[in-house]
């Protein structure tokens, strides 16, 4: 593990203590929830991130820059199909973009 990414953890870890620390302290049981869901969120998000190097599954903008009826508006869900129609379509034209880039070499 790298020496900046142990020492933001060290921080963290000492943030949520002394948030801990202070919510017993003022005998809050909603605080304590709270700094402890947190910090199992956190932990968690850290883990996915750090140690598995997940990415998250769909980008927040749309990757062509257009906005669609599915995204951030609506609780439509978003057809995988549709997903995986256009990915095929992107590939054919790169894979044809590739083909005429090699007949020019």
């Amino acid at each position: 593990m790298k020496k900046h990414v142990l020492f933001v953890t060290v921080l963290i870890f000492i943030s949520y203590g002394l948030a801990l620390a202070s919510a017993i302290i003022l005998q809050s049981v909603w605080a304590a929830v709270i700094v402890l869901g947190s910090l199992i969120l956190g932990l968690y998000w850290f883990y996915t991130t750090r140690r598995q190097k997940k990415q998250p599954r769909y980008p927040m903008v749309p990757p062509e820059g257009k906005g669609d009826i599915y995204f951030p508006r609506t609780d439509i869900p978003r057809p995988i199909d549709e997903d995986f129609r256009k990915a095929e379509e992107k590939r054919r034209r790169l894979e044809k973009i590739r083909k005429i880039a090699r007949r020019k070499k």
